[in-house]
């Protein structure tokens, strides 16, 4: 995850909104100690100039602008001994699979009221945020990440902290993926649709914020050793029938939510009212930039929809990608739905 500058880009020819008015000059915030012998250093080619990154475990830090965010050396052993209370709450998803959604869902069940959260996600996001500062963040604690379990604070097991794991059908989830990628400068702005998806689908770094097929069989694998705090959400599920998928997740996160309640963070948790309601946020952003919050919260809300992908996947790339899928998904039953 890199914040450099905004995009303005093409899928074929699809025109992507953004606002080009001006790039944005990081503003350097953490220390980051020089790269050593003993670093893990691997370049990512998704197309355009390719990236160098910084590897930790399956954690990449891009090394252009490494000093946005915490040192990844340091940063994730303070993440994995991470102190945690038995009410703590934990959102997984890999990137473009609603994060900010359920994010928004499950804070607003914690405090009983169809109201917004005060910060922006990232303000709980533990690729950003320092432990220490995670730490005493006012209840109730909904963090958020896209670490593989293996990055995860050892305590949320040791605990009774309850985990949320929300997938999202990785077609949609690849076309909303590139102008993400685009828009945190990981990936040229002026890559098309076609080159990306080619690439991508020749990607074999490990890596939990990259690679789709990687991210999911390591929640598989870890699913399968039998962890009761863990729920599993269906981004389509949520999309179909919200208020049933948001009474649901009340259960499981044993607090109290009549009908009303949720039927009111169904309307309020709708694409367009997040997106609005994303605005008012962007001096909470865990970067300090004001211009950049706005062009992020441009492209991170891009449709929100099911389905989008049959825009942009021809029918060649879409037989490729089946291809793909049966190969890397070899010996894992999890089901997605490509359309509602």
């Amino acid at each position: 995850m890199v914040y450099f500058h905004f995009w303005y880009k093409t899928m074929g020819d699809k025109t992507l909104d953004g606002n080009t008015s001006s790039e944005w000059k990081p503003e350097l915030k953490y220390d980051f100690d020089p790269i050593t012998s003993e670093d893990e250093i691997v370049t990512v080619d998704l197309g355009g100039t390719p990236i160098q990154c910084l590897k930790i475990g399956d954690a990449l830090q891009n090394l252009k602008t490494a000093k946005l965010f915490p040192d990844y050396r340091k940063h994730i052993p303070s993440i994995r001994n991470m102190e945690m209370d038995d009410d703590d709450v934990i959102i997984c998803a890999f990137a473009k699979s609603g994060t900010h959604w359920l994010w928004e869902m499950a804070s607003m069940l914690g405090i009983g009221k169809a109201d917004y959260h005060g910060k922006e996600k990232t303000s709980a996001m533990f690729e950003f945020i320092p432990a220490e500062a995670l730490r005493v963040s006012p209840k109730p604690r909904i963090y958020n990440t896209h670490f593989a379990p293996q990055c995860l604070p050892k305590q949320a097991f040791d605990k009774k902290c309850k985990i949320l794991f929300l997938q999202r059908n990785p077609k949609d989830v690849l076309v909303s993926l590139l102008p993400f990628l685009q828009g945190y400068n990981f990936i040229d702005s002026t890559i098309k649709w076609d080159e990306f998806i080619s690439k991508y689908m020749e990607l074999e770094v490990e890596s939990s914020l990259l690679n789709w097929f990687y991210y999911t069989r390591q929640w598989y694998e870890f699913l399968k050793e039998g962890h009761d705090n863990i729920y599993c959400l269906s981004y389509e599920d949520m999309k179909d029938d919200p208020v049933t998928e948001i009474s649901k997740l009340a259960k499981f996160l044993e607090v109290e939510a009549n009908s009303e309640l949720a039927k009111d963070i169904a309307v309020k948790c709708s694409f367009q009212n997040m997106k609005q309601a994303a605005s008012s946020k962007q001096e909470t952003f865990a970067i300090n930039n004001k211009e950049l919050a706005k062009k992020i919260t441009n492209f991170t809300y891009r449709k929100g929809e099911v389905g989008d992908w049959k825009n942009y996947f021809t029918v060649a790339v879409n037989e490729k990608f089946n291809a793909r899928f049966a190969k890397k998904m070899k010996g894992i039953d999890f089901k997605y739905r490509f359309s509602l």
